[in-house]
């Protein structure tokens, strides 16, 4: 067994990067773990990518993870490095809100409405660095409410007519939502980390920058790694919410969205989304890229999850060009398969 780990970490380095790999017999084919080393490293959408440092486990355990890249600093991006997550904040919420409902047979229809982004809370965009500012006092989610959006002078906590029941995708249905119906409203900020990792199972520890469900969350590979396999074990009642209620979200002659950051046809979720685009070979996994880069994913099956760690400040796309790259890694560990293109293939060894 040392060998053989020991061959396979050797291949990892071999392909440019650091990585550790799964015992024989966890992966989906023999070929999964090299396959997917293989395509973080080549593939022209990983590259495009680095640094960053991505993993693929199951329930019980990381089966596989790897580092591209290093950071200004000079230093590679691994589990433990913590950054800030953006919008992958989004299903963190959505999680919370299923678990402490009991269910997702439980959920109300306001959470559901609020949590599939057709609430017509869409006054406060996505802005995570200027949303909820530490200026603010006291520092909780109903005083970043009252802020007014620069744009029109109208309060975050302003309900648009004109886009209710349409998805519109904006912080201000979360931050809405963890006011009205989440009992957060007067949380202040650094106590949100708490109240919601309570939550989330064993061993979990998230923080929060600002008073931003939808998007204020710092943390690292490692914990959000727990949380997807307190999910896919069950333990978390987001297993049962995982592609329920979908909304289409890419406006078009048959989808009544009005914004969609996803220049693909997925679909929304309970505060996740669901990547079955036919025309991009989606497979239906579960996701919630943060505009920063950062790519949490629990594949269709729910056998599996994975995440890219990373962040970049100078593109507004940085989540969905690492969900270019993570897909195709995804594909990789399922099929056995390098994948060399710019979509995913399907047929396994």
């Amino acid at each position: 067994m040392r060998d053989q780990l020991r061959i396979a970490v050797l291949i990892g380095l071999s392909l440019g990067c650091t990585a550790g790999f799964a015992r024989p017999g966890l992966s989906p084919t023999p070929t999964s773990a090299t396959a997917a080393t293989a395509t973080a490293a080549n593939n022209a959408l990983c590259a495009a990518i680095e640094p960053f440092y991505w993993e693929i486990g199951n329930k019980s355990q990381r089966l596989i993870s790897g580092s591209l890249g290093t950071q200004a600093d000079g230093n590679p991006i691994v589990a433990s490095t913590e950054l800030d997550i953006a919008s992958a904040a989004k299903w963190i919420y959505g999680t919370y809100i299923v678990q402490i409902r009991g269910g997702a047979a439980d959920l109300t229809g306001n959470d559901i409405q609020f949590l599939s982004f057709l609430s017509g809370y869409t006054n406060m965009g996505n802005a995570t660095t200027v949303n909820c500012p530490s200026t603010d006092s006291p520092d909780t989610v109903d005083t970043c409410l009252q802020r007014l959006n620069p744009a029109n002078g109208l309060p975050y906590d302003y309900q648009n007519p004109s886009t209710i029941g349409a998805f519109d995708y904006d912080s201000g249905h979360i931050e809405n939502h963890a006011s009205l119906y989440g009992g957060l409203g007067s949380v202040v900020y650094n106590s949100l980390g708490s109240i919601i990792s309570a939550q989330l199972g064993p061993g979990v520890g998230l923080a929060y920058t600002e008073p931003l469900l939808a998007g204020g969350i710092r943390t690292d590979a490692t914990q959000y790694g727990l949380v997807l396999r307190h999910i896919l074990s069950g333990s978390l009642s987001m297993l049962a919410a995982l592609g329920t209620n979908p909304v289409c979200t890419l406006p078009s002659t048959s989808c009544p969205a009005i914004y969609s950051p996803i220049p693909e046809a997925w679909h929304y979720s309970i505060a996740h989304w669901v990547e079955n685009d036919p025309n991009s070979n989606g497979d239906g996994a579960f996701s919630s890229p943060g505009a920063l880069g950062f790519y949490p994913w629990i594949e269709a099956g729910k056998k599996y999850y994975g995440l890219i760690s990373r962040t970049n400040n100078s593109s507004a796309n940085a989540g969905y060009y690492s969900a270019q790259c993570g897909r195709l890694i995804r594909a990789a560990w399922d099929t056995g398969i390098e994948q060399t293109g710019t979509l995913p293939t399907k047929t396994k060894k």
